[in-house]
Parts: structure tokens; sequence; C-alpha cells
């Protein structure tokens, strides 16, 4: 046992005023700051020396309390460091998204960049940065099993192996490897399940236990049992009926139970007020506390802790048991963070400011960015460009000046564009940039002059408004009224007297008369839901929780003739708004853009999306480019048939057209401050692309289930054949680009696979290993992936799963043997009958290749 050496009067103070506490000095330190004790005695003792009224002010995230009398000082809890610190003062480093950083399929890059943000999170932590804290809300592990999701750029992708392993070196990073200490302390979410924006407060995820096991849960276990993460976020939505933050199969018999979970708990931010207000599942606030707290639920992330939790637990409803239980978890991990130790003693502490957006963490983020582009397609070899060649470049495109970032961003020195990083490479007087068009172009409001009512009497002009105090547009209106256009900003007001301010509906009808034939843009601003159909057919469906958006459409149109409209729109909570706009294509509205293609030797066109298109309470209703910007490049493309466009997005696309016509095509998701940089290392082949899709891009949305259909095994992800119909025997379809795939500017061949043994033990292991020869004439990265495949399974399993991959470096006409270990564990499936994970014996096949649809080799092996 250590030694416990008492610290006299003087030494206290000088530990007391290091580390920013201030209380009465007493003569001998308490046991809580002697160093010498385990961090869960002094737990202990802290806690023994709190009235009730001092333990609840440490459950509440947002107004954290100060033990003056016991000499803590507030606590700054949360924050999104899923690719920088979420600065609110000074600046941070900005890394590209989750789902680049997926893309790179290389764990080693990862967990130095969660060593890098947790580097400048310790030193703004300790340069007391306004709001600074070490506890993060991150990562986000929910897995993106459909790419409509609107927060699927904060994600790893569609796979539970691929998000574990790179989560999990993200984790390491962020946390640190001091055998004493934490470096930071992560939270992964959203527990579980929650990857859907629009029904995340009020849906329920049904998912059978089998699939729950063995896909939605695989990440949080990983990251709890291997990662030791030591605090964890419960989702909104409800599982199976039970909202999350308030499961205790979840939060207490899984998470503690099963897994060993020591950490705290924490809700999602209001997520509580869900529970009584939008599951029902509780008859109001003080109930919905108790049932979290009594699940499990530590820390609340919301108000309705400072405002009731001290009447409920003097009601009786919780029991202070429960609290010393809860507020013990939260301490325990700020002793681990050694904010109660004497600095000298927290290597952390000493970390300088000047690592922050320092240069060495900006070459780190370019890094990233190059080693997550995506090659999606090289026709003639058309890329990498050779600037020797290159008199004039074209650069073209809403996403050209910009480098989209993604959500929780905070403050940064400098983003560079693409169109800044060109200009330093090819020189300004070579470069002709054109905008082209908006992501989302604003487009004027539709006239009362193409609008008739339905029932008018041919002078009559506008709609016919149906205004219901429901969401459901049920019951007779309580308001009826003509609406000469659809120009309506509510804000937090209602459209009328009688009329609801939130939970309403309307439903406008009647005729469009079309001012041209041909192509029409037609527009809706909005906030939440709206629906459109014309002459029957639904045009737009477009749904949103937290945020306005603007979604477009494209019709053909006739000049002249009359269109059925019917608008469907509703208003759940917050701001409302509904603006209809149209405008009919024009021909000349590229001409700018189409004249720099013309001038130049080749085009590049960035396009792709931005965060009113997906975000947090922002799904996507398709999978399209948005707007115009489909036909920007085609106007381009007709002017110079070297044109190559470039995609800055957070999630899949359904890119067909593109990739149909457009000889090359680069993937660069929400790439980081140094994504213009990356952009153009690659383009011009600095850095030969290596990176891998971590989710798979479908041809349209139609090869897509219902998006609130939880059930991956109906043609969702790689591990499921999409099936075009309900049977299983209908035609199989393949998607346009498959998990895993990626293209190089060189070429690979694999060879001489091996497995040992051939038959292995249900607790055995097997190794496998693969020859790989660069065989082009380029340096490059190849990522050779594992994928298993179970022969004779008595019950339903995926296609395949990923099992491994290695990413390695290979000079031209090199070789290397990559090598696979792979414990038979890991193939076990979920037994319902005897509720514990299984390995079935017989034969399982071995598939070695570049993406899930590109396999090279394969073998088979035998568990017995």
């Amino acid at each position: 046992m250590n030694k416990r050496i008492p610290f006299c009067l003087i030494p206290v103070i000088v530990l007391i005023s290091a580390a920013g506490l201030f209380y009465p000095v007493a003569a001998q330190s308490p046991l809580y700051l002697d160093p010498s004790y385990s961090f869960e005695e002094r737990t202990r003792d802290l806690l023994s020396r709190m009235t009730l009224e001092e333990k609840l002010s440490q459950m509440m995230s947002r107004s954290p309390a100060p033990l003056d009398r016991l000499g803590i000082p507030a606590y700054q809890w949360g924050g999104e460091p899923g690719h920088a610190v979420y600065a609110r003062t000074g600046v941070a480093t900005i890394f590209p998204q989750a789902i680049a950083q997926a893309a790179t399929w290389d764990e080693n890059l990862i967990q130095r960049v969660g060593d890098a943000i947790s580097d400048e999170a310790r030193a703004r932590f300790h340069g007391k940065m306004y709001r600074t804290g070490l506890t993060f809300w991150s990562p986000v592990v929910e897995l993106a099993r459909d790419p409509r999701w609107g927060r699927t750029h904060e994600c790893y992708g569609e796979d539970p192996f691929l998000t574990s392993r790179l989560s999990l070196a993200l984790t390491r990073g962020l946390q640190g490897s001091h055998p004493r200490y934490f470096k930071t302390l992560v939270a992964p979410k959203h527990f579980v399940a929650n990857n859907e924006e629009w029904r995340r407060h009020t849906g329920s995820s049904e998912i059978d236990e089998t699939l729950l096991r063995e896909y939605y849960l695989v990440p949080y276990q990983v990251l709890i049992q291997q990662g030791k993460a030591q605090s964890i976020m419960a989702a909104y939505n409800a599982l199976n009926g039970v909202p999350c933050c308030c499961n205790p199969w979840l939060l207490t018999d899984l998470l503690r139970g099963e897994w060993g979970f020591d950490g705290s708990v924490v809700s999602d931010c209001n997520g509580i007020d869900d529970i009584h207000k939008n599951h029902r599942y509780a008859s109001g606030i003080d109930e919905a506390i108790a049932l979290a707290v009594n699940a499990g639920l530590d820390l609340e992330c919301g108000d309705l802790f400072k405002d009731h939790l001290s009447r409920v637990v003097k009601n009786g409803l919780i029991a202070e048991a429960a609290i010393d239980q809860a507020v013990s978890r939260l301490l325990l991990g700020r002793f681990r963070l050694g904010l109660y130790d004497p600095p000298e003693m927290v290597p952390y502490s000493k970390i300088s400011m000047q690592v922050v957006d320092s240069p060495q963490h900006r070459q780190l983020a370019r890094e990233t960015a190059r080693r997550a582009m995506v090659l999606l397609k090289n026709s003639g070899d058309l890329l990498p460009l050779d600037q020797s060649k290159l008199r004039a470049v074209a650069v073209i495109g809403p996403n050209a000046d910009i480098t989209q970032l993604g959500g929780y961003t905070g403050r940064y020195s400098s983003a560079i564009s693409p169109l800044e990083a060109l200009r330093e490479r090819v020189g300004a007087a070579r470069l002709f940039y054109e905008k082209g068009c908006a992501i989302q172009p604003q487009l004027p409001l539709i006239p009362a002059a193409l609008l008739s009512p339905p029932q008018g009497n041919g002078a009559e002009r506008g709609l016919l408004g149906e205004y219901f105090n429901n969401l459901t547009f049920s019951g007779k209106p309580v308001l009826t009224r003509i609406d000469s256009t659809l120009d309506f900003d509510w804000g937090r007001k209602s459209p009328h007297s009688i009329v609801h301010s939130d939970t309403f509906s309307v439903r406008w009808t009647g005729w469009f008369t079309a001012p041209v034939s041909g192509r029409y843009y037609l527009s809706a601003n909005f906030d939440d839901v709206v629906r459109i159909y014309c002459d029957g057919r639904q045009v737009m469906n477009k749904s949103l929780n937290r945020n306005a958006a603007t979604q477009i459409v494209i019709l053909e149109l006739e000049s002249g003739r009359r269109y059925d409209l019917r608008i469907e729109y509703v208003e759940y909570w917050y701001k409302s708004a509904m603006r209809l706009c149209g405008g009919p294509a024009d021909p000349r509205q590229f001409q700018a853009a189409v004249d720099a293609a013309r001038k130049a030797d080749v085009a590049l066109v960035f396009l792709g999306t931005d965060l009113s298109v997906e975000n947090e309470g922002v799904d996507r209703s398709d999978l399209n480019l948005p707007g115009i910007q489909d036909d920007l490049v085609q106007a381009v493309l007709q002017a110079n048939p070297r044109t190559v466009a470039v995609l800055q997005n957070g999630s899949a696309l359904s890119v067909t057209r593109l990739h149909e016509t457009v000889p090359a095509i680069l993937e660069a998701w929400f790439p980081g401050e140094e994504g213009g940089h990356a952009i153009a290392d690659v383009l011009f082949g600095d850095y030969n692309p290596a990176g891998r899709l971590p989710l798979t891009f479908y041809r349209s949305v139609e090869q897509l289930p219902p998006f609130d259909d939880y059930n991956i095994r109906h043609g969702r992800t790689y591990m499921a054949e999409i099936r075009k119909g309900d049977s299983y025997l209908c035609e199989k379809e393949e998607p346009l680009y498959p998990f895993g795939y990626g293209l190089s500017y060189t070429r690979f061949r694999y060879a001489k696979l091996k497995t040992s043994p051939a038959r292995v033990s249900q607790d055995g292991t097997v190794t496998i290993s693969a020859e790989i020869k660069n065989t082009g004439s380029r340096l490059g990265e190849e990522v050779a992936q594992l994928y298993i495949k179970d022969l004779q399974a008595l019950v339903s399993r995926p296609v395949k799963r990923l099992r491994g991959f290695h990413r390695l470096m290979l000079q031209p006409g090199e070789r290397k043997r990559v090598t696979f270990t792979l414990p038979v564990a890991e193939l076990a499936y979920w037994d319902k009958s005897q509720k514990a994970f299984v390995v079935e014996p017989g034969r399982y096949q071995i598939q070695i290749g570049s993406s899930s649809a590109d396999i090279r080799l394969t073998g088979t092996f035998q568990v017995i």
C-alpha cells in the first residue's frame, strides 16, 4: 500500500491555489485531496462530506455548481470533439469529420487525431478558456444504417466492425495512455439506435435482440470494455417502446451488469423532457425524473434537474442511495482526470497552448483529409493532372470557394477552400472561377397569378388553405381561407388567433398554371414537414426536426397547362414557416461557368451538400445532388469533356448521372480546415488516393426500405442484398458504389492466400494472410479487406461481415504479405434461446479483396 503522507498547512494552500480550488484552510488536508489514497477512497470521502443539496447540484450539466465549502470548483461538462474541440472562444484545429476519418481505414492515424484533439482540450482547459471542460460527448458510434440520416457525417459509417476499430482508436487518443490519469473522458453516443432526426424525440426504434446485439450495440460494447470509456450518452428515442433515458435494461442490466461499466450516464440534451412530453411514458415531470435516475442515469443535460430534482427526492420518488450512486460516478471521473491532484503529478497539465492550431496539427489535419479522399471514377486516367501541361484551369461550383466543415465546428483560425489552394498551385492568372449556382438556389415566390383555388370563379387567385389544430388534418378545419401566395414566416406565433402556435397542420389545394414548357424548379422553404403532390403524384416529402430548410424538385411542365396542386404542411414545435417558390430553368444561367470551362484545359467542378441539407435535425428525403448542381455539371461537361467532379458532403450521394457522364469523380467529404490543400494534393498527384467508402452509395433512394425501418436485413448495408420488390426471390440489384470501394492511381494484385489452421476449435484463432503487389508505376496504398461468410448457417446470417483490414503502402513492383488474426469467437451469433453469443460449427468462407464487392481471393476453414 502507498505510504499516506498528511499535508501540512502550507502545502495545502499551494496545492489549492495551483488547482484553482478555494475553501477554508485546515491544519491537515482532507482525505479526498490526498493523492496517496485511491480515487475510489477519495470519492467516498468527498461524498460523505456533502449535503443532499450539494449532491443534487452536481447532477446538472447546464448549471454546474461549485462546492465552495469543500474547495471544489464548478466543472464544465460536455463538448463535441468528434473532429475538433468545440471552441466557443479562441480557436482549435478542425480535422475532417468522422465519416471522412472512417474513409481512411487507418486506426493509427485516427488515434493520432484523437491525441491532437485532447492535447488542445487540455491546453485550453488549463489556460482557463471559457466553457472548456474535459468530458466529451463523443464519439458518435451510431451506425449509418440509412444514409438519409442527417448526422451521418458525425459517425463512422454503416459497419459495426469498422466503426468499433476507428472509434476505439479515437477514444484511446482522446483519453490518453497514462496508467493513472485520463487526459479527457469520452461519452460515446447516442445509446442506442438513434439515427433518424425526424422522429428522434418521439419515435421508438423497433429492433429484435439478435440485430440489436450483433449490429447496433457492438461499437458501444467495444468502447466500454476495450476503450474504458468513462461516460455514455443516452439517446432521445425509445428502444422497443421504452425511452432510452429511462431504460433500466439498457442503463443498468446491460451497461453495468453485463459490460461492467463503472462510469456515468448523461442524457441527451432535454431528453428527460421527452419521456413525458413526447413518448408519453411518464405522467409528468416528477415521474420522468424518477424513472431516469432509478434506471441508472446520473447527469442531465437540460434544466429539469435544476428546477425539480430536489422536490422529487424529498417526495420519496428517488432514494438518497440512488443519488449517492449517481454523484459518486460523476465525481470519480473528475478524480481520474487529476483535477484534485497537484499539477506536477498530472503530466497532461503541462501541455502548452502552443499546441492549439499548431503547424503540426494543421499538417495532421491535411494528412487525414488526404488519406480520406476516395477516388470514385477515373476514366482514361484523367487524374492525376499534370500541371506542366495545363495552360488554364476552370474552377466551378458552389463548393469551390468554401471548405465544408460539418456540424459541431467551433471557432478556427482559417479554413483553406479548394479555390484558395488551387490558386496557390496554378496561379491566379491561369485560373478561371465561376460559382455556377448555389447548393440550394433561392427561387422567386410563385406569384398569385399562377395559382387558383379548386373551385374558384375564374378570376380568383391563390390556393385554398385549410388549417387544423392537429398534426393529421383530421376533423373539420378550424380556419378556411384563400391564401394568394404561400409566403409565411410565423416564427413562434400562430397563423391566426384560432390556430395553435404549435402542433397544427395546413392543407393547400388548387391549380398551378405552368408559365413555360420544359424544366421547372419547384422549391419549398419550410419548418417542419412538407409534402407536395402534382396531379396526384408526390413530388416532395421532407421532414425536419430542428432547423428550417429548402427543398427543390425538378418538374417537366407544359406551358399553359393547369396542374392539380396539393401541399400538406405540418408544424410540430418551435418555429413555423412555409414559402412556395419556383422558376423555369434558364438556359443562360450557367453561361459564365460554361465560358470558363471552354477556355480551360480542365474543368474542376465542386459539388455536394452543406448543413442546410444534412445536419442535426435535418434528414434527407433523397440522396440526389441538391438543387440544380446536376444541371450545372452537365452544362460544363458539354463545354469541356475533361471535367472532374469533386464532392464535399457528409453522407452517400446518388450520383448515378455523374457516374455515367463525367470522366473523373473524387469524394472529399467534409474535409476539415486543410481540406482545400488536401484536395489539390490529390488532384495533382502529390498524394495517391487510397480512401475507401465506409458506407454504401446507392443508385437512388428507391433502393432503400422505409427510413424508419431499423431492420437492416431488408436491404440496408453491404451485409444484406438489395432486392427490387418485397420477396427475396425478386431481382437482385447492385449499388452504385459498394462498401469498401475506392480506386487508386496505381493497381494491385492479390495472390498466395494462406490459412492456418484449416480446422479450428470454437475457442481458437485462425491466421489468414495474402500477398499484395503494386503492379502499377506509382507509389500507392491499398486497403486489404477481410470478409467472412458462414456457408452452413442454420440461422439467418448476413451475406458477409467485415472482420479485418490493413492499409499498406507499396512502391511500384513491391509486394508485401498482409496477415489477419481472426479469433473464432468473433464469428459468434446471438442465440435467442440461450440468451448468449454462440459460435456455430461448420464451414466458413474467407474473402479478401479491395472492397465488399471486389473479392480477389477466397478460401475456407472449418470450425469444429
